[in-house]
């Protein structure tokens, strides 16, 4: 593995990690500084729905700009498509947000999502830099835009206990930051967004099976949430949310295993090297199960006294949600990894097919499970649904690669007639 790769994963490593940190104490800070888990609740539920807005905007174009080892589009393209996916995510999530939500908690959502919305945008740039091998840059935003938030939040709910002011001073303090990416980015190449209508179209196209299935794959956890609030409480949401928090390391850390390695699996496929991609696909998993393992036992040894640490002697009696937690957790870091791989390799239908049936699996199954586990409802819900997502999706991508790897090097490449 070459030094740069490895800079890359310390560097992302490091930022992603800041992040996280940032975005748990979050949490924990609006259970701890508010009377009861009423403002914790809102918050998740405005969480669960940016869970719908990101991946619609995100449109599933970092994978595939990443692994665009040919150089289809510019990088003004893939800004110019970032920002009419914005739009449109955002047209769509409002009508979602009307017919689903409570109007209490409608002005914490749209803060929240315009909150999001800034490192949607700046994603499209940290894959400018992540194809030119310059993580280093997107470790640094994230750890300067986690510590300005996490300031931000602690200092306005603190002093006025007000989510919306909160939310509010987190969006003020954080676009800022999205100067120090730009002029970053730059550094590759113009940015300036200019796209033709027959290219977005493409584009479009091409990504749409993907979207669909991240819009599934994200759907599954957030369904699952949202009816656990609906049949007992935003009171219930919000605990389960608080204690099942720092479970999210696992995701977290799985995404930075193995997200500065899509580059070199898209020139692995590209060069049709089985040996090489296949043997990266077992290092991440086995890294995966590590991470699980590791984060299992420590779990096991602090977590109630974290948990005691960061909410109070009062959540200690539902400490026995983070461990199902665990497992549901490195499932959908898992099932991420291989839907970004099926996006690599350009097989989109791969992803949608997966969480598909993951997705029409879960609705009942979250009503079930909830019903008869009350808040470990969600967690037996989601792990089974993604189990299932990850076998089927598993299957396809090796399907896909033994029909690209046993074709001849005369073979047209594999982006070369994808727009």
């Amino acid at each position: 593995m070459s030094l740069s790769i490895k800079r890359n994963m310390i560097w992302n490593s490091f930022g992603s990690l800041t992040y996280l940190i940032c975005q748990w104490l979050v949490t924990v800070l609006v259970a701890r500084l508010s009377n009861g888990y009423d403002s914790a609740g809102v918050l998740a539920i405005a969480m669960a729905v940016s869970n719908i807005f990101a991946p619609m905007a995100l449109y599933k174009i970092r994978a595939f700009q990443v692994s665009d080892v040919h150089g289809q589009l510019s990088a003004g393209e893939y800004v110019a498509f970032r920002m009419i996916t914005i739009a449109g995510a955002s047209v769509i999530v409002s009508v979602y947000v009307w017919l689903t939500c409570s109007p209490d908690a409608f002005l914490s959502i749209a803060l929240y999502l315009v909150f999001r919305t800034s490192d949607i945008f700046i994603d499209v740039l940290h894959g400018i830099d992540q194809q030119n091998y310059r993580m280093d840059y997107c470790g640094k935003s994230l750890s300067l835009r986690g510590i300005l938030f996490l300031s931000a939040f602690t200092v306005v709910f603190g002093l006025s206990g007000n989510l919306n002011l909160a939310l509010l001073a987190m969006i003020c303090v954080t676009y800022p930051v999205i100067i120090y990416d730009v002029t970053r980015a730059r550094k590759f190449g113009p940015l300036r967004p200019r796209i033709t209508m027959a290219a977005a179209r493409s584009l479009a196209k091409e990504c749409l099976p993907a979207v669909i299935g991240t819009v599934c794959y994200m759907a599954v956890t957030s369904i699952a949430r949202q009816l656990l609030g609906n049949m007992y409480g935003e009171s219930a949401l919000g605990i389960y949310a608080s204690v099942c928090t720092p479970a999210v390391i696992i995701q977290a850390g799985a995404d930075y295993i193995y997200t500065p390695l899509i580059r070199l699996f898209a020139e692995y496929y590209d060069k049709r090297d089985h040996r090489r991609f296949w043997k990266l696909f077992l290092r991440v998993t086995l890294a995966i199960v590590a991470l699980f393992l590791v984060c299992l036992i420590g779990f096991a040894l602090l977590g109630e006294p974290m948990l005691k640490l960061a909410f109070g002697s009062d959540i200690v009696p539902y400490s026995y949600l983070l461990y199902p937690a665990l497992l549901c957790v490195v499932l959908t870091a898992y099932v991420c990894f291989v839907g970004d791989l099926l996006i690599t390799v350009r097989a989109m239908s791969g992803n949608l097919i997966g969480n598909a049936i993951a997705l029409a699996f879960s609705v009942p199954c979250s009503l079930v499970c909830i019903s008869i586990w009350n808040m470990n409802g969600v967690s037996y819900a989601v792990s089974c649904s993604y189990a299932i997502a990850a076998t089927i999706m598993i299957c396809i991508l090796k399907k896909r690669t033994f029909e690209h790897f046993k074709t001849t090097d005369s073979a047209l490449p594999p982006q070369a007639n994808t727009l």
